[in-house]
């Protein structure tokens, strides 16, 4: 058996998929959410509550990766995107296991989607507390997500783009960066673009600036 993953919020779409890749590579993954569901084959089950973290979920982890979609209600997303993440990013700090959250676009320009400011701004908190946390980190913002094939990914920095991106290539884009210590510090978005190349995430990752000093 290879290393133990946890994937908070591992039973959703995008956290099937990346527990399916990491228990595919050999890997004991636990995907811990609130009220777990159906898993991908080898993938084993926790119940955590972001607002009342079980410490005991990450014992033994040697990475967590953390997919959480936004309640809806502006208090939730406070206690679940920015709390809850801070918590992790503190257990992590104090473990020493590297996390990749992953995140969204629009999270430096929440007002141009007043609908969900509220909620995009109670996850760039989060986004804030990984950082200053001390824990090693890498932060995958997908564009807006669905579950068809990529033919193409586009990374940029700066979150000033528009777009959609494959679930399939976040997945690969998180599990790369678990592996390769080049991604830690990071943040980066990822969307469709038929006309880049299938991404070299070794390249890729040495190539990205790293996040300002918080």
């Amino acid at each position: 058996m290879g290393s133990t993953f946890v994937v908070v919020g591992g039973s959703g779409r995008t956290g099937r998929a990346v527990s399916e890749r990491l228990a595919s590579g050999g890997h004991r993954v636990i995907a811990a959410s609130r009220e777990p569901g159906e898993v991908a084959d080898g993938v084993e089950t926790a119940t955590l509550d972001l607002a009342a973290l079980d410490r005991s979920v990450f014992a033994g982890a040697e990475g967590v990766v953390i997919t959480v979609e936004p309640p809806k209600t502006a208090d939730e997303a406070e206690t679940v995107m920015h709390q809850g993440i801070a918590g992790i990013a503190e257990i992590a700090a104090k473990e020493d296991i590297p996390v990749v959250l992953i995140s969204q676009i629009y999270l430096t320009r929440a007002s141009e989607h007043p609908e969900m400011a509220e909620r995009i701004e109670a996850r760039a908190r989060g986004e804030q507390a990984l950082r200053a946390s001390g824990a090693q980190y890498t932060i995958v913002r997908p564009s807006w997500l669905h579950d068809l094939r990529s033919d193409g990914v586009r990374i940029e920095q700066g979150d000033t783009g528009e777009g959609r991106i494959s679930r399939q290539a976040v997945a690969d884009a998180v599990v790369a960066a678990l592996f390769d210590p080049s991604a830690s510090g990071k943040t980066f978005e990822l969307y469709d673009d038929p006309e880049s190349p299938v991404p070299d995430w070794p390249t890729v990752f040495a190539a990205l600036k790293p996040d300002p000093a918080v």
